[in-house]
């Protein structure tokens, strides 16, 4: 979803998400300025695509709002919560949920890693060894469900020949 047009390197809400009640609310509550760092936090925290998606749950808000936040003492009130719920359902297809959920196994098998004791009498070398092959098919699954999330999302900003939608021709 494109949720914001870059003009004169300053990002607007799109004509599309001010369609959405949620995101048009955040957009006419207050300053203009606020709403925009709203929308961004809204969008990277759930943008299946967002760089951001490289850190932990845990770590991603801390990092957005240091990036993106000018707001002292800011939270994610009910209008975040509740556009963050939007753009979240807007984007989802049983690929995207798919893959969120084997991205979720992922990260519970690194932290599995990241824990495990290897002083311990108690340890399997070999069964450590076994999963951490097992590990490598999983991110390969990973990636082709990222490539068919993308090629789901792209519907409709092809054109002929197989180019892609410019920003100037929406």
């Amino acid at each position: 979803m494109n949720l914001f047009i870059i003009k004169n390197n300053s990002p607007t809400p799109s004509p599309e998400a001010l369609l959405i009640p949620e995101f048009k609310a955040l957009w006419e509550r207050g300053k203009k300025a606020h709403a925009t760092e709203d929308l961004a936090y809204v969008h990277f925290m759930v943008d299946y695509q967002s760089p951001y998606r490289a850190y932990p749950p845990d770590d991603r808000a801390n990092e957005i709002c240091k990036d993106h936040i000018s707001r002292n003492g800011w939270v994610e009130d009910v209008q975040i919560k509740a556009a963050m719920d939007k753009y979240d359902r807007l984007q989802q297809t049983p690929t995207l949920r798919l893959l969120r959920a084997i991205e979720h196994t992922l990260e519970e098998i690194t932290i599995y890693f990241e824990t495990i004791d290897f002083k311990s009498n108690k340890m399997d070398i070999k069964k450590i060894i076994e999963s951490a092959e097992k590990v490598e098919k999983l991110t390969i699954t990973i990636k082709s469900l990222q490539d068919k999330v993308k090629s789901e999302q792209n519907i409709g900003s092809t054109v002929r020949g197989g180019g892609l939608i410019g920003d100037y021709e929406r």
